[in-house]
């Protein structure tokens, strides 16, 4: 058996330029990691709520997906079908109009969209196990592999909310006070601009790959020194079989080691392979 592990951390320290946001997500500037993703993010506490509707705090409230959003007085937001609120017109608070139901972008010191640091596509660590076993004259070759921790982002999720494809648009099987419309989920397609809501933690294990090997016994000695052989064995390989994740694309293994970023990349293939050796 063999166990082998490795844990890679990295920062810009010197940055002659001004900073900038680089292939969609990343961000360059002293002080930050080459993994480090930015973006807007949606408000999921009523204390990050502007200044200006403070006071008025107790007419929003945390949704089923543990996001901010305004549901009026004496409201709770499962109560959209039932009173009929989806759609009514945007209430203004401040300076700024909130829709029921909607998720809330949070917002800067000027009233704008805040840009702020959503997550890095770094791993904690990662390892992998190896295991060779031999019997007679079978042998038996197995290796996981696995990533803990790190964000990948998820744009073509993302995409797929703007057309209503994603499944997490479908409203099958939910309870009926807990579903919405489909301008909800095109609040946070958000243009397809970088959000926390699509950056999801791309940890995995993997069966990266399985082999059997079977070599033939001494008995068959003759019949292949007939042949000029000393030899022959059979063996039947398959990489990447499993794939255990809670990221909700095809593959948490996505984009480059740096720029984890999920944009329609096809999965790695899962493949199997015969082979027969012959010795002479």
């Amino acid at each position: 058996m063999g166990v082998v592990a490795d844990r890679s951390r990295n920062r810009i320290t010197e940055f002659n330029r001004t900073c900038f946001t680089t292939g969609t997500i990343l961000f360059r500037c002293a002080g930050e990691t080459l993994g480090a993703m930015y973006g807007f993010r949606f408000i999921k506490d009523a204390s990050e709520l502007p200044a200006d509707a403070a006071a008025r705090a107790g007419e929003f409230a945390v949704n089923d997906e543990g996001l901010l959003v305004y549901v009026g007085a004496g409201n709770s937001y499962t109560d959209g079908e039932t009173k009929r609120l989806w759609g009514t017109p945007a209430v203004g608070i401040g300076a700024n109009s909130y829709l029921w139901g909607m998720p809330i972008t949070a917002r800067d010191s000027t009233g704008s969209a805040a840009v702020a640091r959503i997550g890095d596509g770094n791993p904690d660590f990662r390892f992998g196990i190896s295991n060779n076993v031999n019997w007679g004259g079978i042998s038996l070759f197995m290796l996981w592999d696995a990533q803990v921790g790190g964000n990948a982002y998820n744009q073509t999720n993302q995409r797929m909310y703007q057309y209503g494809r994603s499944s997490d648009v479908d409203q099958t099987g939910k309870p009926q006070e807990l579903k919405k419309p489909v301008e909800y989920y095109v609040n946070l397609y958000a243009a397809n601009s970088p959000t926390d809501y699509f950056v999801e933690d791309a940890g995995f294990v993997k069966l990266r790959e399985l082999s059997l090997k079977y070599r033939l016994p001494t008995r068959w000695a003759v019949p292949l020194a007939r042949l000029g052989a000393s030899g022959a064995s059979f063996s039947l390989i398959g990489r990447n079989l499993l794939t255990f994740t809670n990221y909700k694309g095809y593959d948490p293994e996505v984009g480059s080691v740096i720029n984890r970023l999920d944009s329609f990349d096809y999965p790695r293939y899962r493949t199997f392979t015969g082979s027969v050796e012959i010795t002479f």
